[in-house]
């Protein structure tokens, strides 16, 4: 067998993660633009089909996270396998992942077509929402095994160190978007005028794009083909082994944004409305720390299985501070910004109110929520999915949910402390099982100081400030 050279294992640890994390985050940022650009034009429509978008993606983040969730399992085991100079066992797994998936989620957008009235009644739509709800995502199922398929297979890419090329196929989803929600939406040129399915069927052709990317990346890189499924059963055992973990785990996030939004339904459309509009800017925002945890995940992977463990702790302490930093610098800008993002989306008094006060409680917790996210990343690249998923399970039943739920008692302004409490209290118990993780391995970053690393940091930025 020889070996290749590999930049996952070979490159210093910061520069790496870096040079991941960079194109991960412009990929982010132009399919996060696309849902900020979709509740722009909506918001021209009225309140009522701002809510309806509002309904339909807490649902339609509910199916994503089912295979964000496999994409992670499948980054984690074919990075493994590359960094163990397996090539072939990657592209096998490769495959064997993308025929399940196509099966899978054509399935179950078949049966979301099905149960359309019944699902979002019971999330607390009105009659009024109801038919909009019905144009909006009896169009966007057709499309959504192709952003599956696509996914999954960025997941695979990223995991041989393919990033740029994957975030360029989302900016490039992401135009193709904005420029059809326009002539869609309110039927410019020869274009019919279809309203809210406008923006589905824009949204449905940028699915179609990524699809077709990502599997001419995956052929160029021989990781598709017919030959490549020597051992197909073999690797189906591996990744549902590792994938349901982080399947399970990746529905969690959607999960606490559908109670969160049940909750914030007693409060008036307004109020369901106002959290459509947090949950894109939200998105927006977080995309630094999102794309560190999703570049450290293939990267610790790949030097777990090359033995690389002296990596591994500089890969945990650079995805920490950075997810920490990322969090603060996000509390400070929206504290100050909120109102003013919120008028480029509507003109309602009460939805403006609702999204500053949301960003002076909540964003308070970025940075524990970015600790958990790379807490959660690193577990999964050590390949202990179940650790990970034990640290969801916690956050969402046994913190979030019940603090919500508390919070909704006293008033609408205490649920988004409860949010903000939940979020911290998380990072407190991830924090806790990675510390016992790393004494277990024997590892120096058990007893690392970080809030002392954080006060070097600060005199260090401080002094360069100073000049």
């Amino acid at each position: 067998m020889t070996t290749q050279s590999n930049p996952m294992v070979e490159t210093p640890v910061n520069t790496m993660l870096l040079r991941m994390a960079a194109p991960i985050s412009l990929g982010m940022l132009s399919t996060f633009l696309f849902q900020i650009v979709d509740s722009y034009f909506v918001g021209m429509l009225g309140s009522n089909e701002l809510a309806a978008l509002a309904f339909s993606s807490s649902a339609f983040f509910l199916f994503a996270s089912l295979f964000m969730g496999f994409s992670v399992g499948v980054s984690a085991v074919i990075a493994k396998a590359v960094g163990a100079h397996e090539r072939e066992k990657a592209a096998t797994l490769t495959m064997v992942s993308l025929a399940l998936v196509a099966l899978v989620s054509i399935s179950l957008s078949f049966a979301g077509r099905q149960f359309i009235d019944p699902t979002f009644s019971a999330l607390g739509a009105t009659v009024e929402v109801l038919p909009l709800l019905d144009a909006y995502m009896g169009t966007l199922y057709l499309g959504l095994p192709l952003l599956m398929l696509g996914i999954v297979g960025s997941g695979a890419a990223r995991a041989i160190g393919i990033t740029k090329q994957t975030e360029v196929i989302f900016a490039i989803a992401g135009l193709i978007n904005l420029v059809f929600d326009y002539l869609l939406i309110f039927g410019i040129g020869p274009f019919p005028e279809l309203g809210l399915a406008g923006a589905a069927w824009a949204t449905g052709l940028s699915f179609a794009f990524i699809f077709l990317g990502m599997m001419v990346i995956l052929i160029r890189h021989g990781l598709i083909g017919t030959n490549k499924l020597n051992g197909a059963l073999a690797g189906l055992a591996e990744i549902m082994k590792f994938s349901v973990s982080t399947i399970f785990m990746q529905l969690l996030v959607p999960t606490t944004g559908m109670f969160t939004t049940f909750l914030l339904a007693g409060y008036g459309s307004e109020a369901v409305a106002a959290f459509g509009i947090v949950g894109r800017i939200e998105s927006l925002a977080l995309i630094g720390i999102f794309a560190v945890s999703m570049a450290v995940t293939p990267f610790i992977a790949q030097n777990f299985g090359a033995e690389e463990h002296e990596r591994i702790d500089q890969a945990i302490i650079f995805a920490g501070k950075a997810a920490f930093y990322l969090g603060i610098l996000l509390f400070g800008t929206l504290a100050l910004l909120g109102p003013t993002i919120a008028t480029i989306f509507s003109d309602d008094p009460a939805v403006i109110e609702f999204v500053g006060i949301y960003f002076k409680i909540v964003a308070a917790s970025y940075s524990f929520q970015g600790l958990v996210a790379v807490t959660v990343a690193i577990f999964n690249g050590l390949q202990m999915p179940r650790v990970a998923l034990k640290i969801m399970l916690v956050r969402t039943f046994a913190l979030v949910f019940p603090l919500l739920f508390i919070g909704s008692t006293l008033g609408l302004w205490w649920i988004l402390a409860g949010l903000a409490a939940g979020n911290i209290l998380a990072a407190i118990y991830a924090a806790h099982l990675m510390r016992q993780s790393e004494r277990t391995w024997n590892r120096p970053t058990a007893n690392a100081k970080p809030w002392l690393e954080m006060r070097q940091d600060l005199r260090k930025l401080l002094a360069f400030a100073k000049g």
